[in-house]
């Protein structure tokens, strides 16, 4: 595998912009990002399930049966889309990732 494409690779964990814009996901590609970010129903549940409370990771991986990796992947990537944030006692989803779930569920096709 060439440089390039293991460089195209790692963009699901990167942020589309330079880590030192604190507004990166007010751009257009931030955007984007978010919404890929929240397309996996799990990362939604776990959004839903940690809310405005501190959950710890372990609480986590326990509600959802997810493995280290599992949790720690899904984490990472709702965090780096500013969805969630870090305390030293857990996660707590931020008022900008409430925000795009709440959008994102409306438009969210219903299933009979």
């Amino acid at each position: 595998m060439d440089s390039d494409s293991n460089q195209s690779g790692s963009s699901l964990i990167e942020p589309p912009v330079p880590e030192d814009d604190k507004n990166w996901w007010e751009t257009l590609e931030g955007h984007r990002f978010a919404g890929e970010v929240l397309q996996l129903q799990i990362r939604r549940k776990i959004m839903k399930f940690i809310g405005h409370e501190i959950k710890t990771e372990e609480e986590i991986k326990r509600e959802f049966g997810l493995t280290n990796i599992v949790a720690e992947m899904h984490l990472a990537l709702l965090e780096k889309a500013v969805m969630i944030e870090r305390f030293d006692e857990g996660y707590r989803s931020t008022s900008i990732g409430i925000a795009y779930l709440k959008n994102f569920e409306e438009f969210e096709p219903k299933t009979a």
